[in-house]
């Protein structure tokens, strides 16, 4: 009895859940919308074929903005360098004029004492000369 009922249990499956033959050319959903659905296949099919060339399209955009932003920056650093070399020079300038203020007022010094020296000497030296020759 156990063997009929085991038999019984593992052949009823067999035929209850076993494929019919249908014609699977037929559709169940009206032509319209079957039709759109094939339209919107369509246009998925396109609209992931642009998203594909546009993400290859914003990658080569952000390599190239990241390029330009090295170039700037290294703009910015022959900019900021530049000024320096501008400030560089306008110091030397300025110590250069403040050497020759301080050697013109040197020279000046330098003539008044060569005139007060050439007048006293020129004077001891007249004072000298009369006194030898009228003495």
């Amino acid at each position: 009895m156990k063997n009929t009922l085991l038999i019984l249990l593992f052949l009823l499956p067999l035929t209850v859940f076993s494929q019919t033959k249908k014609d699977t050319t037929e559709i169940c959903i009206p032509y319209r919308v079957a039709k759109q659905m094939a339209l919107d296949l369509n246009s998925l099919d396109s609209l992931k074929a642009d998203s594909k060339l546009t993400n290859k399209e914003l990658k080569e955009t952000r390599k190239k903005v990241i390029y330009q932003d090295s170039i700037i920056q290294t703009m910015e650093l022959k900019e900021e360098n530049y000024k320096l070399q501008i400030q560089k020079e306008e110091e030397k300038y300025k110590i250069v004029d403040e050497q020759n203020n301080g050697l013109r007022d040197d020279i000046r010094k330098i003539k008044r004492k060569n005139t007060f020296i050439e007048i006293i000497s020129g004077s001891i030296i007249g004072a000298l000369s009369y006194i030898l020759i009228f003495k």
